[in-house]
């Protein structure tokens, strides 16, 4: 794996650049429930019910155990949350690939490839970031794979609602005809592309394309008005009013 990605596995560690902070971890064996570590941080259940929509997600140690058909839409989730994901899958040996890996637009794979075929073809809205790294686990194969935001080859533009009024969703189908977040500067430094879609997590409407940095200050301790160093001066979080909640909420404080 090349030494200047943002979140690299070096000998069989998770490393993340300076200023990237923890990224989430997910666990997919060959039989079973998939098995996900996600940072600390106060509302994950919450997270995992109604954004990600799991009905009963089960905490075990440090560790939550969720259904094999949330894995898709729990790989976007956390890519939106944390800009990043590495996925580990346990891979049977005797595995074929076919045409249906290369057209794949989910993360679940079983096939000889390793990973390093599935979902090429596919309009997703992750992409790799890494290579896979190989170990050999008996009867099956080990991958780690890290997974981004998809990226865009266009010039970047300036958000001017494209999303107004539009519940966020993680499931393919609700955000088939969702621009990349990757199309637009960020809303918030206006100074790098963006690479996630930020939602208002009190009202469930998508709110700005923000850079990682900017998604993740709030939660990692960057609070202006505390005095705290920011990571970039150009700090504006007036893309908070692109909920339409929100913005009522504005109105009704200040009438």
């Amino acid at each position: 794996m090349m030494a200047d990605l943002p979140v690299r596995i070096v000998d069989g560690r998770v490393v993340t650049e300076r200023g990237i902070g923890p990224v989430a971890m997910v666990w997919l064996p060959v039989n079973g429930q998939v098995i996900a570590k996600i940072p600390p941080r106060k509302g994950n259940r919450r997270w995992l019910h109604e954004t990600v929509g799991i009905r009963s997600p089960d905490f075990n140690g440090d560790r939550w155990q969720l259904p094999r058909s949330s894995l898709v839409r729990l790989v976007t989730a956390a890519v939106d949350r944390y800009g990043f994901i590495v996925l580990y899958r346990d891979m049977s040996r005797l595995s074929q690939c076919t045409r249906a890996c290369l057209e794949a637009t989910g993360a679940e794979c079983q096939c000889s490839c390793l990973g390093q075929h599935h979902g090429q073809d596919a309009a997703g809205w992750f992409e790799r970031v890494g290579d896979a790294v190989v170990a050999e686990r008996g009867e099956c194969t080990r991958t780690a794979v890290v997974y981004g935001a998809r990226g865009s080859d266009v010039d970047a533009a300036v958000y001017h609602g494209e999303l107004a009024g539009e519940h966020y969703r993680v499931d393919p189908a609700g955000r088939w005809s969702w621009p990349t977040a990757a199309r637009f500067m960020c809303a918030s430094c206006m100074t790098v592309r963006a690479a996630v879609w930020d939602h208002c997590h009190t009202h469930g409407f998508v709110r700005a394309p923000l850079c990682n940095r900017c998604n993740t200050r709030y939660w990692r301790g960057w609070r202006p008005q505390h005095g705290r160093t920011t990571h970039s001066r150009n700090l504006d979080d007036s893309y908070y009013s692109w909920c339409p909640k929100s913005t009522e909420e504005r109105r009704r404080c200040s009438a």
